[in-house]
């Protein structure tokens, strides 16, 4: 969260664009909703800069009153531009366009979150939401390269940032290479330092895969957003150096937030 309001400009102090002059109005003639419309028009104030990083946006009176729409409308608006982590809102402040949000480096070795997020100095709490030990499904079996019907552990954690959940977690991980990884407390403990403890191996590398999806309903419980919330999804198949598959995860990741790695041109 953000320091102090003095680090801000009040939303009188912004120049306000011709197009958002007073009697401004949106296409009420048009099938999209004046919600959808509101949220498109201050989406590509945040992407073209124009609303800067930490800039107070212009308030719900404003905006009613710039735009002939009820507060319903602009606070509709308001909340879809937030789910997606280009708005926050400070209690007795007002709307900000956020920071950057979180990022995880992506490359050749495994993603170790909670490694990601102690290297930004962020502080974080692991909620295990579901922690339990059950049969290899076909699908998991075939992923984790055990016969089905193998026992493994199912967990399910949240992660948060400042009381914010910014991710979930749902990993599925090989309890023959890992005996006792489910006695583990991993509200405590990483996933990543567990595994290298019980197995008696280094974790080597990974594959991953990154999908644009909506929350849901039940993820979109877990992170805090609307179930049409955009997120993104990494599957992510984790090898030990004796090439064991010894996890097989699920990491649904807030907007805001992004994965970044680094790209070489082949000659």
């Amino acid at each position: 969260m953000f320091d102090s309001i003095s680090a801000f400009p009040s939303s009188r102090d912004l120049e306000v664009s011709p197009d958002e002059a007073p009697g401004a109005s949106l296409d009420k003639s048009s099938s999209a909703p004046l919600h959808a419309q509101l949220s498109d028009h201050m989406r590509e104030k945040i992407y073209s800069r124009e609303w800067g990083t930490r800039k107070q946006i212009p308030s719900e009176h404003e905006l009613m009153a710039r735009f002939s729409i009820s507060r319903g409308t602009v606070r509709r608006a308001i909340k879809s531009l937030v789910s997606e982590g280009l708005l926050i809102q400070e209690h007795g402040r007002g709307t900000f366009v956020a920071e950057p949000g979180i990022s995880h480096p992506a490359g050749v070795r495994p993603l170790s979150f909670a490694e990601s997020l102690h290297a930004q100095g962020k502080d974080f709490v692991t909620h295990v939401i579901d922690k339990f030990v059950v049969p290899a499904s076909p699908d998991v079996a075939r992923e984790l390269e055990l016969e089905s019907g193998t026992d493994v552990l199912f967990m399910r954690r949240v992660r948060t940032v400042g009381e914010e959940p910014v991710m979930c977690q749902e990993g599925w991980f090989s309890l023959p290479a890992c005996p006792g990884l489910d006695k583990v407390d991993f509200t405590r403990e990483s996933a990543f330092d567990a595994v290298q403890a019980t197995s008696g191996c280094r974790i080597a590398y990974s594959r991953i895969r990154y999908t644009a999806r909506v929350a849901g309903k039940e993820h979109g419980d877990y992170l805090g957003v609307d179930e049409a919330s955009p997120v993104l999804m990494l599957e992510q198949t984790i090898r030990l150096e004796d090439e064991r598959v010894i996890e097989w995860n699920h990491t649904w990741l807030k907007a805001g937030q992004s994965v970044v790695g680094d790209a070489i041109q082949p000659h």
